[in-house]
């Protein structure tokens, strides 16, 4: 997706209000076109109209009455030259012949950092719509709530789905002997209770994890990972981890499309890698949530160790510790993919409870924790180091446009 800029300014504006105007643009990585110069092509580029001064309202009607733009129509206005009056006048036009539009108003620096983050915002969308997701296997029976229609994903995001056997994986799992990445998995381990056979094991799978995300070109992949650790009694909690930390792919675990999306949007918008957990408590009283799982990416611990798998006791889970730190919880939901919740929050504590997940985070939110119990998008979600809250804001409302 490309951003395609066309400005109009009036004929009676002093010379050189338009050069200097233009020449500011120059410096973003977007089109600027003159009316008369657009063709209409059948693409995804997201066209903008800049208001550059007053007095530009008819011109705006005519190329409107030319050109059949996607609503909503941006109108982008700033704060000199009448722009804003103009701005007004076009919008209330436009919403008399039933078309949606949207001023988008403040300085003229503040529009050129907004058009900025624009850009980068077309390029996520376009990495999006080149993506390709693999699911190995099915998404887990207790995922009653996570289902996706991959045609409406297809339309929304251009986002491919593919469907991969679990027993094809297994059968490379059986079939490969080494895995050179486990050593420095184990060497960096402050402790090791499962055996070296398990930590073997556990790598086998992460090395024929590695080689279907680069046989099957993946930019994301999720597992149907208790069914293999059933059926193997190898979980794929470390291959998981190590393909997210060597930002081959993104990688989730449970068959989960909705999470593993939300971690490889998450990825291309923050530049984080996410930690995918389940919700385990939830404190009104202080605004807190625990989120925990077996899964997390080493490279966001402070130190972990290896253990075993939580809910059976076999084969390897990691418990790491995290600094504390600001981060953003965030979650894609939806059969077409289309809802989202996200809130910025601060890890205050690292928790060590058998009873749960391995690696366990308290985390204090801004947004209210009764969300989670009230209207929560299903179970997992996403934590990524940082604040990004505002941001996956803008990009869903220019996402939308």
């Amino acid at each position: 997706m490309e951003l395609k800029i066309i400005p109009f300014l009036s004929s009676v504006s002093p010379t050189g209000v338009r050069e200097e105007l233009l020449k500011e643009f120059s410096s973003i990585r977007a089109s600027v076109l003159e009316p008369a110069a657009y063709q209409q092509e059948t693409t995804t580029d997201r066209v903008i109209l800049f208001i550059g001064t007053g007095g530009t309202e008819n011109d705006v009607a005519d190329f409107l009455s030319q050109h059949s733009l996607k609503p909503p129509i941006m109108l982008l206005s700033y704060d000199l030259r009448n722009s804003l009056p103009a701005a007004m006048e076009i919008r209330s036009y436009l919403q008399q012949n039933g078309i949606e539009s949207r001023i988008v108003y403040s300085s003229f620096s503040e529009l050129l950092q907004t058009v900025s983050e624009w850009s980068e915002f077309a390029d996520v969308l376009t990495n999006v719509s080149r993506s390709s997701i693999g699911i190995v296997g099915k998404p887990s029976s207790w995922l009653i709530a996570s289902e996706i229609d991959k045609d409406k994903v297809a339309t929304r995001w251009g986002v491919t789905i593919q469907q991969l056997s679990l027993d094809s994986l297994i059968e490379s799992v059986r079939s490969i002997s080494d895995a050179p990445s486990v050593e420095s998995f184990k060497q960096s381990a402050t402790s090791c209770s499962p055996t070296d056979d398990d930590v073997r094991k556990a790598g086998l799978v992460a090395e024929s994890m590695r080689n279907l995300v680069q046989r099957e070109d993946l930019d994301a992949v999720t597992v149907e990972c208790f069914s293999l650790l059933m059926e193997t009694g190898v979980s794929g909690c470390f291959a998981l981890s190590l393909l997210n930390d060597l930002k081959e792919s993104t990688a989730g675990c449970e068959g989960d499309i909705p999470a593993t999306f939300t971690m490889m949007l998450g990825r291309l918008l923050t530049g984080r890698i996410g930690f995918m957990a389940n919700v385990t408590q939830v404190d009104d009283a202080d605004n807190t949530a625990v989120f925990a799982h077996c899964t997390l990416p080493t490279s966001l611990a402070e130190s972990y160790e290896i253990t075993s798998h939580f809910e059976t006791g076999l084969s390897i889970g990691i418990r790491g510790t995290l600094k504390k730190q600001p981060v953003t919880i965030f979650k894609v939901f939806g059969d077409d993919l289309r809802e989202y919740w996200v809130s910025n929050g601060e890890i205050v504590e690292n928790l060590v409870n058998d009873t749960g997940c391995r690696t366990q985070i308290r985390v204090k939110l801004e947004e209210d924790v009764n969300y989670f119990l009230e209207r929560s998008l299903a179970n997992h979600h996403i934590v990524f180091p940082g604040t990004y809250a505002e941001k996956i804001h803008r990009f869903f409302s220019f996402a939308a446009g």
